[in-house]
């Protein structure tokens, strides 16, 4: 009997613990487990990480490789170059692992120079520590004729800051050259002696400050297309300076051209031209505030589109603003031509309290098909020349006045005190503070080589009756 009293009471005490655990069975169904984690935290499926209840963990996402290289792959990740040390490549060899984006550091404490050929195909900023550009003193020199950046087709975004860069024997390679893309300059200075231009980059939005290009060139110094937004630049050319050929609308500010002094008297400086702008569409609009061009014979040429200069100065030039094809707007200028200030071969100038002095041909110019609407200018004619001066079809009335009574600005010859390739450096572009000219510059003084100014130009057709 025992052992049946202990089976019986073995099978009651198997039948409560069955009993007390059948909500937790049922608590185990799929159904329930999802409904119990997902009410108390409903609106968390976004991050349905529910396997600790509520307390969602965030989803670690690994950082992109970086560059392996089966010679060198435990090598320091590098962002900088000390240029007084550098082996040769050695810049190239720690762009290549750089991320996309990334800033590129080049030091130079004694004067040293990486010499190379920078070939970037990613985006990158390259800026300069511990070094001030000088004339004899660059940071990155191209080997002989070789660029010293290229950027490959299709780049993002380059940015060149506080550098000084120079290829004194180009050859026919320009020192920046590039396509596609987007490129800045920041207080950089490029000097380059060859065949090419200092910098040729076509079809890319080019931004520009605090810049100077130095070029001994038959070749535009600065030969740029597409958009382009610059402000206090220094161009110095000896035959062809700035080119630009505009895509979209573009805004330049205080811009100084200068001839150098290399050619004068030859062949070369007869058909110059200190800015050349073309390829502007009807739709495009440009806007130009305060250019200045020095010794060049056509000193502004303007082609396409519609354009404005407030406030240009043209000194020492033959024909101070040459107009083929487009609306012009020449505003508050100082212009100063041996045979023509302003000529219109076609399309319309608007030209409005401008002063032009020197001229023995015409004050304002216009030839066949071309219109001249003009409002209060001044025109200061060489001695003899008011009773001279012809108009073309231009019928407006001019105020001319002799020579001698002109601004000062106009009356003293500048060109053998122009400065060459080898002795000229421009100081504002250099100094935290802009340096404007000085003011016995401004009243026709001879120029200070080391005075900032810039200069562009290119040979082009001369105009129609042109003397040359």
């Amino acid at each position: 009997m025992r052992p049946l009293r202990l089976l019986a009471t073995a099978l009651v005490a198997l039948g409560l613990v069955v009993t007390a655990g059948a909500p937790e069975l049922a608590l185990a169904s799929p159904d329930a487990k999802v409904d119990q984690q997902i009410r108390p935290c409903f609106g968390l499926l976004l991050e349905p990480n529910l396997s600790h209840g509520c307390k969602v963990r965030p989803i670690k996402r690994k950082p992109p490789r970086r560059p392996y290289y089966p010679s060198r792959p435990y090598e320091r990740y590098r962002t900088s170059v000390d240029c007084d040390i550098a082996y040769p490549g050695e810049v190239s060899d720690v762009l290549s692992r750089l991320y996309d984006g990334d800033t590129l550091t080049l030091t130079s404490r004694n004067g040293g120079a990486c010499v190379e050929t920078l070939n970037i195909t990613r985006s990158v900023i390259i800026a300069a520590r511990d070094y001030s550009p000088s004339r004899d003193r660059p940071i990155l020199l191209a080997p002989d004729d070789q660029p010293c950046i290229r950027i490959a087709p299709g780049v993002a975004y380059v940015m060149l800051k506080d550098l000084g860069l120079e290829s004194s024997r180009g050859g026919s390679a320009s020192c920046i050259v590039g396509r596609a893309t987007e490129l800045g300059l920041k207080r950089v200075v490029v000097r380059y002696d060859g065949e090419a231009s200092a910098i040729d980059v076509a079809d890319s939005r080019v931004e520009l400050i605090e810049t100077a290009f130095i070029g001994r060139t038959r070749a535009p110094v600065v030969k740029l297309s597409g958009g382009l937004q610059a402000q206090d630049v220094d161009v110095a050319a000896t035959a062809i300076g700035m080119a630009v050929e505009t895509g979209r609308d573009s805004r330049l500010r205080d811009i100084r051209v200068m001839r150098l002094g290399d050619w004068s008297g030859s062949s070369r400086t007869k058909n110059s031209a200190g800015f050349v702008l073309t390829g502007v569409n009807r739709d495009q609009l440009v806007q130009i505030d305060g250019l200045t061009t020095d010794g060049f014979s056509r000193g502004i040429y303007i082609s396409g589109g519609e354009t404005t200069l407030q406030r240009p100065t043209v000194r020492d030039s033959d024909w101070a603003v040459v107009l083929e094809g487009a609306d012009l707007r020449v505003l508050d200028g100082q212009l100063e031509a041996a045979d023509v200030g302003i000529y219109a071969a076609s399309g319309t100038v608007y030209a409005a309290d401008n002063a032009i002095a020197g001229v023995m041909r015409a004050g304002l110019f216009a030839d066949s098909g071309a219109q001249i609407r003009a409002r209060d200018n001044r025109v200061f004619a060489k001695p003899g020349g008011c009773e001279a001066l012809v108009t073309g079809y231009f019928d407006g009335a001019l105020t001319c006045r002799p020579w001698f009574e002109a601004p000062e600005l106009f009356r003293t010859p500048r060109d053998r005190a122009r400065a060459d390739y080898d002795s000229y450096w421009p100081t504002s572009a250099i100094a935290a503070v802009p340096v404007g000219p000085s003011a016995a510059t401004l009243a026709g003084g001879p120029l200070d080589p080391d005075e900032a100014s810039a200069a562009a130009g290119g040979p082009i057709a001369a105009p129609k009756g042109s003397p040359r």
